[in-house]
């Protein structure tokens, strides 16, 4: 992306006068900044504070601002100097005397940021907006907002919660998905990329479109799984897994597929945004001061925090610590050093902490809100206690037994250790069916849209995939609001009620070259939307290389595999799509160049599929070529695939014992791509694919087809 551009995707009209006012030193530094900043925290919004009162007039702010908030939480600040930026962290994320950067090379902040990713990462999770997104005119801190104007006047079509693209081989299928999944996850902002003035061209708009397609996988509200032959229930939905577990034993654990999880955290969605988990949460069992009651145990819950001892190991977000510390470190169990190095590094804000009760039971729920925080007093009267984590407990009067969700096992001794035989959509699951409520903030009604892709959906075996589960797919047996024919069903494997939730969008792709749309599984067909897509010779009308009508070639060519064989094998538009691009590139060559890309897509693309169509039946092939109309003398220059009629006399002499109905043999020689004099390096051979008047005339185009050749060969 260029800077320009830039401008107009991520930028104000302020923001933009203010840049371009700068010098190119500035600019360039500026934006190699906001990019690197992007790609070390992708989803952080960037906005700016524009005050009259401050030296340096304006900034730009990284963090987290929703649109409805005047100042947001910024974590990074950019400011310009004379000579330079002002990089500035907020206070306490690192000391006071390496908060601040005066930045003159990117490889500086590149080195910066790698040393505050690990504290800054889920502090910089905001919806990747930029400052184009807020109101214009900003001034101090305070933000005007108004209504969104750039919603479209005219209400969209919904996306259908099953759609399948199919078409022949180079239709756009794929390139497709990307749009469609975009359209079903984020409607609104879908509509807003067309409407974009700035967005003026095609593709700058994929561009964009890419970028929020990126985002969105990024947060895994977007997912991919192609399906082959030997994919199976287990994979897609849940299955018995063979894994190790800590001490080197095989144990089989029921773990969920791409299809139940990505079901499982479209349903709970909303749970997770109000309680504020991770996108993919780890879930901790801790004990706090072992099981029986403890005033420690309730100091933590009252005061938001959970604590393990060991404190005479210092603080573990040090780099180095005192020799009597590390000596003491060293002196502990390797459980207990385990137990200690977890806790400190490995928990991170916005996963769940279960605080058990007994071997079965827990007592108390919480959600890590914060970093490790190392309290050099202790707590009360237990100077020992010394490792904390902030903590909002959601419920600390609990009796929950857990020993069926943790597959039937006991939670062991030991302090600290993560709990995956059991995911957050099980356990919310339980605390549901044990009419537990966590007393969470106000849920927003409108879920996120969840978008699952299914890249070339008709090779796998449908019925052994889906299971039953083919059924609840259907748009009337989802879980959704005030939807009474909901549909659940109880999970082989794992027992557990399953429905699918009505915010998951399942989007396949199919290649029907492969396997014709007739021979699709029943009941698939009856549950998803079909979008046919097929080529389309009329994106290249008007567009010529060498004389080459690029529409003409391409609808000629399909006309005739139609004829031949069927719809579903003719050829994309997007085998010339790269011919396209190469003409259309500005460059001095350009028309050189797409007539090597035309070259090169027959070769490499074109005949090999022709081959595989027809059974490598050449006399087919040199009909989709036109070579049938180049049997005159004359005209052998032009022929793609000659053949050549010969007496099996002269191949194998007289009395060769071959009881055939003809004594004649027909045989095809295609080509030499390489070669100088080559139909292939002559634009008027694949002119004669599309107009025969040219072969009707061949006195007149001989003189100009050395001419033709010539050129094309410089």
């Amino acid at each position: 992306m260029e800077f320009e551009e830039f401008l107009a995707i991520c930028m104000d009209d302020n923001s933009k006068e203010f840049l371009l006012s700068k010098s190119d030193k500035h600019k360039k530094l500026f934006f190699d900044s906001f990019n690197l900043i992007r790609e070390y925290f992708p989803q952080c919004d960037c906005y700016t504070i524009n005050s009259k009162q401050d030296s340096y007039k304006y900034a730009f702010r990284f963090g987290v601002k929703a649109s409805k908030e005047s100042d947001g939480t910024p974590q990074i600040t950019i400011k310009f100097t004379k000579n330079a930026l002002r990089v500035s962290l907020k206070k306490g994320v690192v000391q006071d005397e390496n908060r601040v950067l005066n930045l003159e090379t990117i490889d500086q902040l590149r080195s910066f940021l790698d040393s505050i990713k690990s504290k800054l990462r889920h502090k910089m999770e905001g919806s990747k907006n930029t400052p184009i997104n807020y109101f214009k005119s900003e001034k101090g801190s305070d933000m005007v907002i108004t209504n969104d104007t750039d919603k479209c006047t005219n209400e969209m079509q919904p996306s259908p919660l099953n759609q399948i693209l199919y078409g022949p081989p180079g239709t756009g299928k794929t390139y497709h998905t990307i749009e469609a999944s975009v359209r079903a996850a984020e409607p609104e902002k879908y509509e807003a990329l067309k409407r974009n003035p700035a967005l003026s061209t095609a593709k700058s708009q994929r561009e964009e479109l890419i970028k929020l397609y990126k985002s969105l996988v990024d947060d895994d509200r977007i997912r991919f799984v192609t399906f082959h032959q030997s994919y199976g229930y287990e994979e897609f939905v849940e299955g018995l897994r063979a894994l190790t577990n800590e001490e080197k034993q095989i144990e089989y654990k029921v773990l969920p597929g791409i299809f139940k999880k990505i079901s499982d955290d479209a349903a709970n969605t909303n749970i997770k945004k109000s309680l504020e988990l991770n996108a993919n949460p780890r879930i901790w069992k801790i004990s706090i001061d072992g099981v029986k009651p403890s005033t420690i145990k309730n100091y933590c819950f009252e005061n938001k925090v959970a604590a393990i001892g060991w404190g005479h190991t210092g603080d573990m977000a040090q780099d180095e610590r005192s020799p009597e510390e590390n000596a003491y470190f060293e002196g502990l169990t390797s459980q207990n050093k385990n137990t200690i190095t977890q806790f400190c590094s490995a928990i991170n804000e916005g996963d769940l902490l279960l605080c058990i009760s007994s071997a079965k039971t827990i007592q108390a729920v919480g959600v890590v809100k914060g970093d490790y925080e190392y309290k050099e007093q202790g707590i009360l009267d237990r100077n020992d206690f010394r490792h904390t984590l902030p903590v909002e407990w959601l419920k600390t009067d609990l009796d929950l037994d857990i020993y069926s969700l943790n597959g039937n096992t006991n939670l062991v001794q030991k302090t600290v250790y993560e709990l995956d035989r059991f995911t957050e959509a099980d356990f919310f699951q339980l605390m549901e069916k044990n009419e537990i409520s966590f007393g969470q903030k106000p849920v927003p009604e409108t879920k996120d849209n969840y978008v699952l892709i299914i890249d070339e959906i008709n090779r796998g075996n449908i019925s052994k995939i889906f299971g039953e589960l083919i059924t609840l797919i259907e748009p009337s047996k989802r879980e959704g609001k005030n939807n009474l024919e909901t549909l659940k069903v109880t999970l082989p494997h794992s027992g557990n009620p399953f429905s699918v939730p009505d915010n998951l969008y399942i989007i396949g792709t199919m290649n029907t070259a492969d396997r014709s749309l007739a021979m699709m599984d029943t009941a698939l067909r009856r549950r998803f939307d079909f979008i046919e897509m097929m080529p389309q010779p009329e994106l290249f009308k008007g567009k010529k290389v060498k004389g080459i009508e690029l529409e003409l070639l391409l609808k000629t060519m399909n006309k005739r595999i139609e004829v031949l064989y069927d719809r579903e094998h003719t050829l994309g538009h997007a085998f010339l799509i790269p011919v396209l691009n190469a003409l259309d590139s500005g460059e001095d060559d350009a028309e050189a160049s797409a007539f090597t890309e035309l070259k090169s897509t027959f070769k490499n693309k074109i005949i090999p599929l022709l081959e595989e169509y027809f059974f490598e039946d050449w006399n087919k092939i040199r009909l989709v070529l036109g070579d049938n109309r180049k049997e005159k003398s004359e005209l052998e220059q032009y022929i793609f695939v000659e053949s050549k009629n010969e007496k099996y006399n002269d191949i194998f002499g007289e009395n060769h014992g071959l009881e055939t109905y003809e004594d004649t043999k027909t045989t095809f020689t295609l080509a030499d791509f390489n070669a100088q004099d080559s139909a292939w390096n002559d634009p008027i051979a694949y002119q004669a694919i599309y107009d025969d008047t040219l072969l009707k005339s061949p006195t007149s185009i001989s003189a100009d087809a050395g001419e033709v050749t010539a050129s094309s060969a410089q």
